[in-house]
């Protein structure tokens, strides 16, 4: 009788459970489905109701019956072989079913830079004017189905949050009140980077402990600025649908201060020697590594060298994804190959999220979303696909209202009340000249 030795689940359970994710790693080996050799019959034939056959006439038959058993177990192996070569094991089917259920939609927008119009908006919206409440959530209101919409959903917090003690502020030094970051969770947003320019605005108080302390009571991931050493290592880390995510942030620099006139801690900056050790460390944690770079030059809209060489650096160290901001205006998004082959998405600027300039260009009101999706791959790694970019509209009204549109969704009518496109001849077909312009045709535009 020919037996097929069954997978130990119990034990394969057991093992899986006590056995971390480990980022790239490779697909479990394995064991091919065993088959045991036949038991030998015990007593081929009864002795006693043939006492007189003689031995020499009970051996042919023997011999006869063992080869029939073995040729039997020969096609029986043969047949199992091949049935395994064409199918996988039992045990290969969970692994290869998990890998391919392991899968998490992205969104990413650029810069959130509210200056003192939008808090003056947002606190007549929450109870007396003046009284200190402010609401900021309608002005995401018109994207916040694409936002909250996403497994997992990233913001460049360009403002800190330095509390009611400094109040709103603009240009140069720019401030906004704790209600923002309700709005910012409200809207959707799992993943905020703060390390920018304006990271130390008001000094260690309002740019960083008050706003680290509102911010570590957020269900965020949150990373950029810290206040400490032991808080600035710390890595940002976030788990979706079986898929691990590490966000790294840094800043070009901060508007009035040198690297020697602040504690080491207390912003991220661009530096090669960090860079090298944080997305190590990234690596051995997660499974994806994103990279949130606050450079490039403002208003202009190609990636410059500084920005081509920082994006060639980390797809040499295999990260994942690059999310790039600062310019205020929208840049390339781009494939670039590392020196092992690997290609990491490089979006060089997302423009602003929401934003009022006092003299705006056209090019300040188109901003970019992008999208993607993290697969899960059989081989333990996870690769991006389905990579799109949203062309984004940053709406001021001329009742003084604000608003972040999907450029799909902005109406004829808006553009008209714009303070800026109202006076421009037909400003959405010319917001989706740019876009394509800018962009370019390799990745789908959703218009």
């Amino acid at each position: 009788m020919v037996h097929t030795r069954k997978p130990d689940t119990a034990k394969r359970k057991s093992a899986a459970s006590a056995r971390k994710p480990t980022p790239r790693r490779a697909p479990r080996t394995t064991r091919s489905a065993h088959v045991a050799a036949p038991r030998a019959a015990r007593t081929p034939y009864a002795v006693a109701p043939h006492a007189t056959r003689t031995a020499r006439t009970a051996v042919p038959r023997v011999a006869i019956l063992a080869l029939a058993v073995v040729a039997v177990t020969v096609i029986l192996v043969v047949v199992f072989t091949q049935c395994t070569l064409n199918r996988q094991s039992p045990d290969a089917e969970p692994v290869a079913d998990a890998a391919a259920n392991r899968r998490v939609s992205f969104v990413a927008v650029g810069d959130n830079l509210p200056e003192i119009s939008i808090a003056n908006w947002a606190d007549s919206l929450a109870g007396e004017a003046g009284d200190g409440t402010y609401d900021y959530a309608p002005a995401y209101a018109p994207v916040k189905s694409y936002i909250e919409g996403a497994d997992l959903a990233y913001v460049s917090q360009e403002v800190h949050l330095g509390g009611e003690d400094i109040g709103p502020r603009g240009w140069p030094s720019f401030n906004t009140t704790d209600s923002m970051a309700d709005a910012i969770v409200s809207t959707g947003f799992d993943l905020v980077a703060s390390a920018s320019n304006h990271a130390y605005d008001w000094g260690t108080f309002g740019a960083i402990e008050h706003s680290r302390s509102i911010w570590d009571a957020q269900p965020v991931a949150f990373t950029g600025t810290a206040t400490s050493a032991e808080q600035a290592a710390e890595l940002a880390l976030v788990e979706r649908n079986g898929i691990t995510f590490a966000l790294l942030n840094y800043t070009y620099g901060v508007n009035g201060f040198s690297q020697a006139d602040l504690p080491a801690y207390t912003v991220n900056l661009i530096d090669e020697d960090r860079i090298r050790a944080d997305v190590a460390q990234a690596k051995e944690a997660a499974d994806v590594v994103l990279v949130a770079m606050h450079w490039g030059t403002e208003n202009l809209m190609e990636a410059d060298e500084d920005q081509l060489r920082w994006a060639q650096l980390l797809a040499d160290l295999e990260v994942d994804m690059v999310i790039g901001s600062h310019p205020h205006v929208i840049g390339p998004l781009a494939w670039v190959e590392g020196a092992t082959g690997h290609r990491t998405l490089v979006a060089y600027s997302l423009g602003n999220f929401l934003s009022n300039h006092n003299s705006p260009a056209i090019s300040n009101e188109l901003e970019g979303m992008l999208t993607c999706d993290f697969v899960g791959n059989e081989d333990g790694g996870v690769s991006v696909e389905n990579a799109a970019w949203t062309p984004l509209v940053n709406h001021a009204d001329a009742d003084g209202s604000f608003g972040v549109y999907a450029l799909r969704d902005y109406s004829e009518e808006l553009a008209a009340r714009h303070t800026l496109l109202g006076e421009l001849d037909d400003p959405i077909g010319q917001l989706r000249d740019i876009t394509h312009e800018v962009v370019g045709e390799e990745f789908e535009i959703r218009e």
